[in-house]
This record gives C-alpha cells, sequence and structure tokens, in this order.
C-alpha cells in the first residue's frame, strides 16, 4: 500500500496503488467494500449490485490499473477494512461532467452534464487550458458516518488535482456530479470548497438502473 496521505488513530486515508500490493487490497478490501456499498445504499450510486458481482477479478483490476483513476480510501487502522473511499478520474478531455467519467476516459463519451467555462488567461493574456478532472463515488458506510471521512477523501482528491494542475502551469478544473436530491452530499462538498452549478440540474437517464435521475454538476472554486 501507499503511504498514509492523512489519518488519525482509528482512521487513515491513503491512494491505493496499482502495483502487486495495491491490485490484492483492491480485491480482498476495497472489492467487499464496495459490494456492500451498493447493496446498502443502491440510490446513491450509478452502478448496481447485480451489475458488479458479475465482474471477474481482471474487471476489477481494470479499475486500479487505469492511469486516469486513483482511488482514497479511508481505512481503519486496527484491521485494514476501508470505511469509505472516492477517485479522482483525469485529466479528462473535455469539461463535461458525467454520471460515469471512467468511460470518458476510455474514450466513451457520455452525453450527460453541461460545459463549464474552459479557458483562462496568463500574465500574458494567452489562454491557457485547464486541467479537468472530475471526483467520483464518495462513499462512506453507515457505521463510520459522522466521523468527518467524506470531507478528510474529498480533501485529499482535491488536493492532489490541485497539485498535478499545478505541476503542470495549468488552471484546475474539477467537477463533480451530485443527485440533485441528495442533499447531504451537496452539503458535505459544498464545505469542502465545491459549489453549484449556475445551470439547472438535468435529468439524466441511467442505463444500469434503467431509470432516471435529476444529476446536478458541482465545481471546485477552492477552500472554504
Amino acid at each position: 500500500m501507499a503511504a498514509d496521505t492523512s489519518g488519525t488513530s482509528k482512521f487513515r486515508i491513503t491512494v491505493i496503488p496499482a502495483d502487486e500490493d495495491g491490485c490484492r487490497f483492491y480485491l480482498e478490501q476495497y472489492k467487499p467494500f464496495r459490494l456492500a456499498s451498493l447493496q446498502q445504499d443502491a440510490h446513491a450510486f450509478g452502478s448496481t449490485y447485480a451489475r458488479e458481482i458479475k465482474f471477474d477479478d481482471e474487471a476489477w483490476l481494470g479499475r486500479i490499473r487505469n492511469p486516469s483513476a486513483t482511488t482514497f480510501v479511508a481505512v481503519q487502522s486496527h484491521d485494514n477494512r476501508v470505511v469509505a473511499s472516492t477517485s479522482l478520474i483525469g485529466p479528462l478531455p473535455n469539461d463535461k461532467p458525467t454520471s460515469n467519467p471512467y468511460h470518458v476516459v476510455s474514450g466513451v463519451m457520455a452525453e450527460s452534464g453541461t460545459a463549464h467555462n474552459n479557458k483562462n488567461s496568463n500574465a500574458s493574456g494567452e489562454d491557457i487550458e485547464p486541467l479537468h478532472f472530475q471526483m467520483s463515488a464518495v462513499y462512506t458506510s453507515p457505521e463510520a458516518r459522522g466521523q468527518g471521512l467524506a470531507k478528510s477523501l474529498i480533501r485529499a482528491a482535491t488536493e492532489e488535482a490541485c497539485s498535478r494542475a499545478r505541476g503542470e502551469g495549468r488552471p484546475l478544473a474539477l467537477s463533480v456530479v451530485v443527485y440533485a436530491a441528495n442533499s447531504a452530499a451537496i452539503s458535505v462538498y459544498e464545505r469542502c470548497g465545491f459549489a453549484r452549478s449556475a445551470e439547472e440540474p438535468k435529468l439524466v437517464f441511467n442505463v444500469f438502473k434503467n431509470s432516471s435521475e435529476e444529476e446536478l454538476n458541482m465545481y471546485f472554486q477552492g477552500d472554504s
């Protein structure tokens, strides 16, 4: 496993690497967490338990080995069990948030989401294309809620995106797609420096659930 990015005596926040140890951890610890999450709070995800329980190990490992995906987890210090996670996807080829950013970095363009201002100027007045990232699948197990883990994960992922943008000398465009009905998630993102898009939520069809739900785009504005 990678070195901790932050933590307390009870939990630690870390990144799952794509090396041999990381892949083993992903299958032994993250996979059960993800499947349990899909069962416990099916409404919170764009995917379903029925879909992902059919994945073989190679399908699961394809996610952690994706060079455009960084998976952050909160683990219990005493037993290494994953209790919360999020993923940072990018850099993305455009600035259109989508319910499934994995499809975008795989070259399959989704049609949901709306454009955000995608140009900034440097001191010379030249346009600089921002480095686009999207945060995805922020979730905390019920027994670990109320301890700030979601905020810690969001901030760790945000710091990573900011660092990578600074490293390339480019402005950052960081977004997240939230179900408009999920007021608790929206509130957490707002406390972590995200703001709601000025555009109205859009009704988006989810092929995995065979249903539609209103989605809201949020954009990182800076530390709050």
